[in-house]
C-alpha cells in the first residue's frame, strides 16, 4: 500500500514539473519574440507614371464585299472552272451552264431581225417614190426595233450561261456539282466570291470604356474612333497578323442587354490571307499618361478587393482597398485608394496583417544588406 502511495506521489510530482516547464518555455518565447521586435519588409515609394494596356476582344474576319453567286439562266451545268478557296480575277469564268436552247434563240432571234432590215430597206424607196402610204413602212420600222431587241435579249441570255466572278476575290464553297440542274430562281447561291480588298474585323466593345478612351479627343463620337491608335489582329494559331487595323464605329445603336456598341477594324489583306470566317483577337491599345502604377506583387484580394499594405511613420502598416482601372502584365492602373508619395509593402504580404508594425526598407537598402549571387561564365 505504501508502495502505492509513492508511486502517486511520483506521477503527481512528474505532472507539476510538465506544467511549470511549459509554462516558463511559453514566458521566454513571448520574451524572446518581445525581444526580437518588428521586422524588416521592403517598401517602395507610390509614383506616377505612364502605361500602355492592351484590352483583347474574339473577333470573325468578314471582306468588304461578299458577294452570292447565282444563275440568271436555266439549265444543267456543262464545267466547273475554280475550285473552293481559289483567287479569282473580276471577269473570270466560274461556271459554265448548257446553252444549246439559247444559241437557237439567239440564231432565230438575228434571222428575224436579219429579214425585218430587208423589210425596211425594200419599203424605204417605195415610200419615196409615193408607190406605197408611209404607213407601212412605219408598221416595218417599228418591227425592225422589236426584232432587235428580241435578237439582244437573246445574246444576253445567252451570256448568262456562262456565269463571271463579279469582283476580285476568294471563291467559297460550291454548292453543285457538274450535271446539276440550276434555274434562274434557285433559292440558294452555288457559291459566293469574298472581295481580296480590305477585311473588316467586328467585335463589341463597352460603351462607358469606350467614351473614357476617347475623352481626350474632340469631335463626334466616330471622330473620336477614328483618330484611335492602330489596333493588332492575332489569328487563330497566335501569330499577329503583319498589318495594323484602323478602328472604325460599326453601329451608333447601344446592344441594350449588353451595354456595347459594335466596332470594327479594317485591316488590308493585299496577299488575301485572310477571309471571311477567319477568327481570331483584336488587340486594343489603350495609353495611361501620368497615372498612379502600384506593381500587382504588392497588392492582395479580400472579397474579390484589391488591397495593398501602407505603412505610416510609425511602421504601422494599414490595410487599404485600392480602385483598379485596368492592368498591364505586372502592374495595376489604380484611380483610387493610395496617393503619390504613400509607403506601400511590396514583399512578403502573406505574412502579415492589419495594424501589424514593420521596419520599413527600401530595394536598394535589401539589396545592400543581401548576399549576391553571381552565376558562372563558361
Amino acid at each position: 500500500m505504501k508502495q502505492y502511495g509513492n508511486r502517486l506521489s511520483f506521477i503527481f510530482l512528474s505532472f507539476f514539473l510538465l506544467i511549470v516547464g511549459l509554462f516558463f518555455s511559453c514566458q521566454n518565447k513571448k520574451a524572446d519574440k518581445e525581444k526580437k521586435g518588428p521586422s524588416k519588409y521592403q517598401v517602395m515609394l507610390v509614383t506616377r507614371g505612364d502605361a500602355t494596356v492592351s484590352t483583347s476582344f474574339a473577333t470573325q474576319i468578314e471582306s468588304e464585299n461578299t458577294l452570292d453567286i447565282y444563275s440568271r439562266a436555266n439549265g444543267y451545268i456543262e464545267r466547273i472552272y475554280v475550285k473552293e478557296g481559289d483567287n479569282v480575277r473580276k471577269g473570270n469564268p466560274i461556271l459554265k451552264i448548257s446553252d444549246a436552247d439559247y444559241r437557237q434563240t439567239v440564231n432565230s432571234t438575228r434571222a428575224i431581225y436579219d429579214n425585218a432590215q430587208l423589210e425596211v430597206r425594200k419599203l424605204q424607196p417605195l415610200v419615196d417614190k409615193g408607190i406605197i402610204s408611209p404607213y407601212q413602212l412605219q408598221t416595218a420600222q417599228s418591227n425592225l426595233q422589236a426584232a432587235r431587241a428580241a435578237y439582244e435579249n437573246a445574246r444576253i441570255n445567252l451570256g448568262y450561261t456562262v456565269i463571271k466572278s463579279p469582283v476580285s476575290g476568294v471563291v467559297g464553297r460550291i454548292t453543285l456539282k457538274p450535271g446539276s440542274l440550276v434555274t434562274a430562281g434557285l433559292a440558294a447561291p452555288i457559291t459566293t466570291v469574298a472581295s481580296s480588298g480590305d477585311v473588316f474585323a467586328y467585335f463589341s466593345f463597352d460603351e462607358k470604356k469606350l467614351i473614357q478612351l476617347c475623352n481626350n479627343s474632340s469631335g463626334t463620337l466616330k471622330q473620336k474612333v477614328a483618330k484611335m491608335p492602330p489596333v493588332e489582329l492575332v489569328l487563330a494559331d497566335g501569330q499577329k497578323y503583319e498589318y495594323k487595323g484602323k478602328l472604325q464605329l460599326g453601329s451608333s445603336i447601344v446592344d441594350q442587354t449588353t451595354g456595347s456598341l459594335q466596332m470594327k477594324a479594317v485591316f488590308p489583306n493585299p496577299q488575301a490571307l485572310l477571309h471571311t470566317g477567319t477568327s481570331g483577337k483584336i488587340n486594343v491599345p489603350s495609353f495611361y499618361s501620368n497615372v498612379i502604377l502600384v506593381p500587382q506583387k504588392a497588392t492582395y484580394e479580400i472579397q474579390d478587393k484589391k488591397m495593398v499594405f501602407v505603412v505610416d511613420p510609425h511602421g504601422i502598416i494599414h490595410a487599404t482597398n485600392i480602385t483598379v482601372v485596368n492592368a498591364t502584365s505586372d502592374q495595376y492602373v489604380v484611380e483610387d485608394g493610395v496617393n503619390v508619395g504613400d509607403k506601400i509593402v511590396v514583399d512578403g504580404l502573406n505574412r502579415l496583417k492589419d495594424g501589424d508594425k514593420i521596419i520599413p526598407i527600401s530595394a536598394h537598402d535589401r539589396n545592400k544588406g543581401g548576399k549576391r549571387t553571381v552565376a558562372a561564365k563558361n
